[in-house]
């Protein structure tokens, strides 16, 4: 009963209506900008509508847009520019680019049997990439007009059949698989690296949110009351002083799980949201571009689908897999709590809470760029070995060991994770049992202030 008295007291203080509209802010904000971003993205990769000027009448050029027209994959948006000062054009048409087809494009083609020039004007967007991506539709909408004139050329010019243009275009089909600790699976490696990947982001941020916002919860929690002297009173209670300290572990882990709850549904939606439906555009883009291979249609109609291939290569976790990765989840907030107790009571004042909640921030930050850019086991044993000494790197490859079916990695890690949260919490419980809670402290500002003492004396 004391305990739970303790803990509804620590939540009331840790969990108010300033945090709670704190976090629902955090969360819309990050939802507003992912739909913000996979606008952006969709509208720079669509290229189902395009805005062109003909200055051409010939019957060639004529062709070649009822052509694009009757696939019925792109609308033609027929616009008239008045003058050749293309800024002012875009700027009065209210576009972002325009293809222009200039007076004897087909003449070239038909009777000069030369290369016609195709003129595309495009405005530039200063403010990051999703400002360079309306320039993208630009250049697939001129491929899309090479690729029917070349069709135009071939049947006129040298008397030969569709089977043959097709045969001319495509001699090689591309067929992708993906193999996977000696799984295979008939599916694009690059549709698989962009699900996986953004499941490697989600995962490595939601644990190194998670981390800061329960170690800094508790050891603000803990100082705060040490500078009062609240800590005092609340300790020579009738209460013993290990309820006092579970109440406020648990009081943060509580609090720390309803921010992380609130940032990760929030930034998965900003994932989600960015991406949108630009994912297999993208896809097809990088696959054109680094084979420059056609895709064979019918053999996509037979690609495994995303869901059914991650399956196959074992890349879904099971339900168990799952509660292995919780109990390491927690063991990782658990060392964190008991360092950041330590750390706590060390402190004098606010300005040194704020230096040393800097060796956790150190501590968690390394692992997390380490796993979010490059794979741990690829890095020369030395730097290897420092980033498997910090307990919190195998919260974040856990995930990934469990995914790769290297369970001997996964459990080195929670055996690690566990001696070490034993080796925290009787170091914690050693301070907060005795007077070295009071007495221990580390006082930046009085060391500073003391060595300028001594150089003005000087």
């Amino acid at each position: 009963m004391k305990l739970g008295n303790l803990l509804k007291k620590e939540l009331r203080e840790l969990i108010t209506v300033q945090a709670l509209m704190s976090m629902v802010f955090t969360m819309v904000l990050f939802i507003v900008m992912g739909q913000i971003m996979g606008g952006a993205m969709e509208e720079g990769y669509d290229t189902s509508t395009i805005t062109l000027c003909n200055q051409d009448n010939s019957a060639f050029t004529e062709d070649v847009l009822a052509t694009i027209q009757e696939s019925g994959h792109t609308q033609i948006n027929f616009v008239d520019i008045q003058s050749e000062d293309y800024a002012a054009e875009l700027e009065r048409l209210g576009l972002k680019n325009l293809v222009i087809i200039p007076e004897g494009f087909g003449n070239s083609v038909t009777v000069e049997k030369k290369p016609a020039q195709i003129q595309v004007v495009s405005q530039m967007q200063n403010g990051g990439l999703a400002g360079t991506m309306s320039t993208v539709s630009a250049s697939d909408i001129v491929s899309v007009i090479q690729d029917v004139c070349m069709d135009e050329v071939l049947l006129e010019n040298y008397g030969l059949t569709e089977a043959d243009i097709e045969l001319i275009r495509g001699p090689l089909k591309l067929v992708e698989y993906t193999t996977l600790n000696g799984k295979t699976s008939k599916v694009s490696v690059m549709e698989l690296t962009a699900i996986t990947m953004m499941q490697s982001m989600i995962a490595p941020f939601a644990i190194f949110f998670l981390l800061l916002m329960a170690s800094q919860m508790i050891m603000t929690a803990i100082s705060t009351e040490k500078i009062d002297k609240t800590l005092e009173t609340l300790l020579s209670a009738p209460v013993s002083r290990l309820s006092v300290l579970g109440a406020k572990m648990i009081a943060a882990v509580i609090s720390a799980l309803l921010n992380a709850a609130f940032m990760i549904v929030g930034f998965a939606f900003y994932m989600l949201g960015m991406v949108g439906d630009a994912v297999e555009e993208i896809t097809a883009s990088s696959i054109l571009e680094t084979t420059n291979l056609p895709i064979d249609a019918s053999a996509l109609e037979q690609v495994t689908s995303l869901p059914q291939a991650m399956a196959e290569l074992g890349l879904t976790l099971s339900p168990f897999s799952y509660v292995l990765f919780a109990v390491q989840l927690f063991l990782t907030i658990a060392i964190g709590l008991a360092i950041s107790l330590i750390l706590g009571a060390m402190a004098t004042d606010i300005k040194s809470v704020q230096t040393l909640t800097m060796p956790i921030m150190i501590a968690v930050m390394i692992p997390f760029f380490i796993t979010m850019f490059i794979d741990i086991n690829t890095m020369p044993a030395i730097f290897k070995l420092i980033a498997y000494a910090i307990p919190f790197t195998h919260t974040y490859t856990a995930l990934t060991n469990l995914m790769n079916g290297d369970m001997l990695m996964f459990w080195i890690g929670l055996a690690y994770q566990v001696v070490c949260l034993i080796v925290c919490m009787v170091l914690a419980v050693k301070v907060f049992t005795t007077d070295k809670l009071f007495t221990m402290s580390v006082n930046f500002d009085a060391g500073l202030k003391k060595k300028s003492k001594k150089q003005i004396t000087e």
